[in-house]
């Protein structure tokens, strides 16, 4: 099985991240970031989801985008509950987050799948929750102290900063369709 995608030309998929708990750093294009925050927004573009559905595995980022438009109709949302504001957790403390997330999940009845957000070397688990709301979502994250969701509005993908609720990156992937 093989995946495709469209590459949209903002970016390679370059770099490795360096994990710490004293201290984040980013090593891209020989480059040492010591200071990782100011770079976020830079950085999100970055970011791929593996997201599962009833029709099998995908990558979406902002540099690729699904082959198969049926996977972007529904509005979706990822979210997870690792690592919440500027906080490393080991991954026990993440596991029993995202088990207490997905009880939330259930509970109002979305249909979810399991996902893996990557950025470099560097990934967490989360979960990809379809028809859920742009405002719920945000709200949901706020929750587990998460400091931006993607989130799929049908038309456009976009990182969604919780707190302020503004669209840090969105890009429009309908044109790849027409």
């Amino acid at each position: 099985m093989f995946l495709r995608f469209n590459v949209i030309g903002i970016g390679d998929y370059i770099g490795k991240c360096v994990y710490d708990e004293a201290e984040d750093a980013l090593i891209v294009e020989n480059e040492i970031v010591l200071d990782f925050k100011k770079k976020y927004v830079e950085y999100l573009k970055y970011t791929k989801f593996m997201i599962n559905t009833i029709n099998g595995r995908e990558w979406i980022s902002f540099q690729f985008i699904p082959q198969n438009y049926e996977s972007l109709k529904r509005k979706f949302a990822i979210i997870t509950a690792y690592n919440p504001k500027d906080m490393i957790y080991n991954e026990f403390t993440n596991f029993l987050r995202l088990t207490e997330l997905e009880s939330v999940i259930k509970a109002f009845n979305y249909e979810y799948y399991l996902s893996i957000g990557e950025l470099f070397d560097y990934d967490e688990k989360s979960f990809i929750i379809y028809d859920i709301e742009k405002n719920e979502a945000v709200n949901l994250a706020k929750k587990f102290d998460q400091y931006s969701i993607f989130y799929n509005d049908g038309e456009n993908i976009s990182i969604i900063e919780c707190e302020s609720k503004k669209e840090i990156l969105k890009y429009n992937f309908l044109k790849h369709f027409k």
